[in-house]
C-alpha cells in the first residue's frame, strides 16, 4: 500500500517498490480444544529494494482464537501481532529510526490436518512505524497474504471455537457486567509545523502524556464496550514558531485536550485489545494548534500482570488516519473483571 511517493519511483534508484515477503517463526501455547492461543515471533522483512529500505527484522507477541467452525476440520479466525523491527536503512525519507513498531492484524483459516499439524492461511496488513518519534515517518503499510503449519506438540481435538457473542445467562443486569479502566500513559514526539517561512521539523523528544477513564459493558466474556474520558498533554502543541525556531512555549493548559472516545474491546486471556475513536477540544480557547482540536483513532493493547494491574501500549491516531505517538504506561481495572 504504497502512502507516499517514495513507493511509485521518488527515491534515488527511480524504483517503484511493489512487492515484498516476510518469513515467520512463531512460538505459543493454546488450549486442546483449538480455542485462544498466544506466544511470540520472530520475522525477516524483504521489499526486493534493499538498498533502499534494508532487511528489517522483527520481534513480538502474538494472539489468536478461531471464531467460527466452517467445517469440522475448518475454522475462521483472528490473529495479531504487536512488536518492535529493526535494521531499516535510513534514507531520510520515509525511514529515519533504526526501529520501528510493528502491527499486524490477520483473518485466517486454519484447517486442520490431523491431531497434530494445522495448515493456515488468510490475507493480513501490516504497519510499520516509528510513532511521530522522529521525522520524516513515512512508514511502511502493506497487504499480504499469509500461509503456514503449525506443529502441536499435544494432540488436538476438534476445532471447537467458543461461542464468541453468545448470550451470558450467568452475569445478568448492568452492574454485573461494568468494569472501569484508569490507565496513566507517557510517551514522546517529534513535530512538525508550517508557517510563511514553510516546513519546520523539530526532531527532538516533546514529552506527552495521557490519562483515560473507560467504563466498559461486558457483553459476555470475550467482548466489551463503552465510552472514554481521554485527557493528553503535548508539550509540541501550540507552539509559537517563527523562521524555524521556537520562540515561546505556551501555558499546561494550552497544551492539553480533553476528549470523548468510544471504545470497543476483544478480551483474552492475559491480553485485552483495545480500539476507539474519538474527538478532542482544548482545555483553552487560545489555541493554534488543530491536532487539539480534531478527531482521533485509538489502538490499544492491554497485557495484564494481575487481575487488576495491566501493562498498556497505546497508539494515538491524529485525524484517524494519521500517526502521532505512542504511549507506554500501566492501569488498573475497577468493578468486575472477565478479561
Amino acid at each position: 500500500m504504497p502512502t507516499h511517493g517514495f513507493y511509485n519511483g521518488w527515491n534515488p534508484a527511480h524504483k517503484p517498490i511493489r512487492t515484498g515477503g516476510t518469513a515467520d517463526m512463531q512460538f505459543g501455547i493454546s488450549d486442546p480444544s483449538g480455542g485462544v492461543y498466544q506466544g511470540f515471533g520472530v520475522a525477516a522483512h524483504t521489499f526486493f529494494a534493499d538498498d533502499l529500505l534494508g532487511t528489517p527484522a522483527t520481534l513480538y507477541l502474538f494472539q489468536g482464537a478461531p471464531l467460527m467452525s466452517l467445517t469440522e476440520s475448518l475454522a475462521l479466525g483472528y490473529e495479531w501481532n504487536l512488536g518492535l523491527s529493526c535494521g531499516w536503512k535510513d534514507n531520510a525519507t520515509v525511514t529515519v529510526s533504526p526501529l520501528n513498531v510493528y502491527i499486524n492484524v490477520a483473518a485466517l483459516f486454519t484447517w486442520r490436518l490431523d491431531r497434530y499439524w494445522d495448515m493456515t492461511f488468510g490475507p493480513e496488513y501490516t504497519h510499520f512505524s516509528n510513532g511521530d518519534t522522529k521525522f520524516p515517518n513515512g512508514g511502511a503499510n502493506t497487504i499480504n497474504f499469509r500461509v503456514g503449519v503449525r506443529r502441536r506438540f499435544q494432540p488436538a481435538e476438534t476445532i471447537t471455537p467458543e461461542r464468541i457473542f453468545a448470550a451470558d445467562s450467568e452475569r445478568k443486569g448492568i452492574t454485573g457486567r461494568l468494569s472501569y479502566d484508569l490507565t496513566l500513559l507517557g510517551g514522546w514526539r517529534a513535530d512538525r509545523t508550517i508557517d510563511k517561512d514553510g516546513l519546520h521539523i523539530f526532531n527532538k523528544a516533546f514529552p506527552t502524556a495521557s490519562l483515560s477513564f473507560n467504563p466498559l459493558y461486558s457483553f459476555n466474556g470475550y467482548f466489551a464496550a463503552g465510552p472514554s474520558l481521554d485527557l493528553v498533554y503535548d508539550h509540541s502543541a501550540d507552539l509559537l514558531v517563527s523562521e524555524g525556531s521556537i520562540l515561546e512555549y505556551p501555558s499546561f493548559l494550552q497544551q492539553t485536550s480533553a476528549g470523548l472516545s468510544a471504545r470497543a474491546e476483544l478480551r483474552m486471556p492475559i491480553f485485552a485489545v483495545n480500539i476507539g475513536i474519538g474527538y478532542s477540544l482544548p482545555l483553552t480557547d487560545h489555541t493554534r494548534y488543530s491536532d487539539l482540536k480534531a478527531l482521533y483513532g485509538i489502538f490499544s493493547l492491554k497485557a495484564f500482570m494481575t487481575r487488576r494491574l495491566f501493562f498498556n501500549i497505546s497508539y494515538r491516531l491524529s485525524s484517524v488516519l494519521y500517526s502521532h505517538n505512542l504511549l507506554f504506561g500501566v492501569g488498573w481495572r475497577f468493578g468486575k473483571n472477565y478479561s
